[in-house]
């Protein structure tokens, strides 16, 4: 972050704060935001790249982002005299955005600051996900960088260059809901199982592997995840030929081709329709296992 940013940053977190202390209504600080996103980020109210109560049908959106008189970022403003944001707060929002079909809000106060995605899915309803919540005034004081990093993907630029949708995919495949559905595909417990086994000499099948490593996760992980269970991998196909003995022809066949594992033991007696089992599948599955 640049020193004539850090200023502007600064500035505008002064003028946030007295307006919290003297309880400035919505009115005033719609008016102050107007002004941040023009000075700060970048935008241009005389290009008409910020509407003030954009009409949404039969509705009025505090304010609205453009860019090329496309509405990128609708803002649901409220009171810098109001001192803690909640998520209800985001439900009028919510109405504007599926209306018009934006999927993304800011909710904030000019010091609070909250960046929701919303998922418009049929017979679902909407589903808002907190992309990012940020304090302008606390953020300063701890770590400006990291607050001008959440802050800057709602700039001009970072709009223009559709770095709001590159931090969104991105944080989607690192979600906790990602990663533990990753870690329980079949490939990396059989992993995970070699190398136990390289420190210890137990027999181990994936449905151990698969307990010890859930019961490590957290809860909320686990409750973001959803139902889990070993994800099978795909069985490959692979042609081979074969000499048919009683003619002599050569014919081609297709067989299974399953990955072996890597340097692992042999498996005891006891530990083979387990791992027969969870090969049959030809295709990932869920369910928890048995």
């Amino acid at each position: 972050m640049d020193k004539q940013t850090a200023n502007q940053l600064a500035r505008f977190a002064t003028a946030f704060r007295e307006a919290r202390e003297r309880g400035a209504n919505e009115s005033d600080t719609v008016m102050y935001l107007v002004k941040f996103f023009e000075e700060v980020l970048g935008f241009d109210s005389l290009k008409g790249e910020i509407s003030k109560e954009l009409a949404i049908k039969d509705r009025y959106c505090d304010v609205a982002l453009k860019l090329d008189g496309t509405v990128r970022l609708l803002v649901e403003a409220k009171a810098a005299g109001l001192k803690a944001l909640a998520d209800k707060h985001i439900e009028q929002a919510e109405n504007y955005a599926s209306r018009a079909g934006i999927p993304w809000v800011v909710l904030t106060n000019g010091i609070e600051w909250r960046l929701y995605h919303l998922t418009f899915a049929a017979g679902e309803g909407i589903v808002h996900d907190l992309a990012f919540e940020a304090d302008l005034v606390e953020g300063l004081e701890k770590d400006a960088d990291g607050l001008w990093s959440k802050l800057s993907l709602l700039s001009r630029d970072s709009m223009r260059r559709d770095e709001l949708e590159a931090f969104w995919a991105q944080k989607k495949v690192l979600s906790a809901a990602s990663v533990v559905r990753v870690l329980f595909h079949e490939d990396v417990l059989r992993d995970v199982r070699r190398l136990l086994r390289k420190d210890a000499e137990a027999m181990l099948d994936l449905e151990d592997v698969f307990r010890a490593v859930r019961d490590i996760i957290s809860k909320e992980a686990l409750a973001e995840a959803g139902d889990l269970g070993i994800t099978k991998r795909r069985k490959k196909r692979r042609k081979v030929q074969k000499t048919d003995a009683a003619t002599g022809q050569t014919v081609t066949e297709e067989v299974d081709d399953d990955e072996p594992e890597s340097a692992a033991p042999s498996t005891t007696p006891g530990d083979e329709p387990a791992t027969a089992e969870l090969r049959a599948a030809d295709a990932p599955s869920g369910g928890t296992p048995t």
